[in-house]
């Protein structure tokens, strides 16, 4: 599914109102003023590349299995059973959501931000427990995460599951809405949740 670019029109419009102003109104040479609308045409599109739509492609399709699958690869390091279980069953429902993404590839935006809030932190919860499992000596603080490691993930689940049987009603979730409700009631967000001493 192919979308127009948002950089692209972006930095035609901003390249546009520099050349009216340098050449119009400043009044610079003809040539000089079209080398520098060039210059900030291109420079416009690497600003403006984070404005892009993504697309339902074989490249960001295969991103979002790779990010579950290292999902999958830290869980098997806690050696936990019920850890592994609930990643494996995150796996299971990321190949459910994008397969009826397939179907609708309209929602490929909201899908694709689902993915990269909590593919992202469900690696970095198991990075850290595992970081936490190496240690002998552990904090209190550390020990209770370790604990509660489990129902973080199962939150996760809770939501991947919600998406899936969503995504296959033809309805979308909140993405913002659901992220403030597990951020509220895990009591965890990315910002607190490190990979080693920084975020990764």
């Amino acid at each position: 599914m192919k979308h127009i670019q948002k950089r692209y029109i972006y930095a035609a419009f901003l390249a546009s109102i520099f050349f009216l102003i340098i050449y119009l109104l400043v009044k610079i040479n003809i040539l000089i003023s079209v080398f520098l609308t060039i210059a900030i045409y291109y420079g416009g599109i690497l600003l403006f590349k984070e404005e892009d739509v993504r697309e339902f492609n074989s490249e960001n399709i295969n991103n979002y299995y790779y990010l579950a699958s290292k999902v999958q690869n830290e869980a098997e390091k806690t050696k936990n059973k019920e850890i592994i279980s609930i990643c494996e069953n995150i796996g299971k429902n990321t190949d459910s959501i994008l397969v009826s993404l397939s179907q609708r590839p309209r929602k490929v935006e909201q899908i694709f931000s689902f993915f990269d809030y909590y593919l992202d932190i469900a690696y970095k919860i198991l990075y850290k427990y595992n970081n936490i499992s190496v240690n002998k000596d552990i904090k209190e603080s550390e020990k209770k995460y370790k604990e509660n490691t489990k129902d973080y993930l199962q939150k996760i689940l809770d939501a991947f599951e919600k998406q899936s049987k969503n995504m296959q009603e033809a309805k979308m979730l909140d993405i913002d809405t659901e992220i403030k409700i597990f951020e509220k009631t895990s009591g965890i967000n990315k910002e607190i949740i490190k990979v080693g001493d920084k975020n990764e």
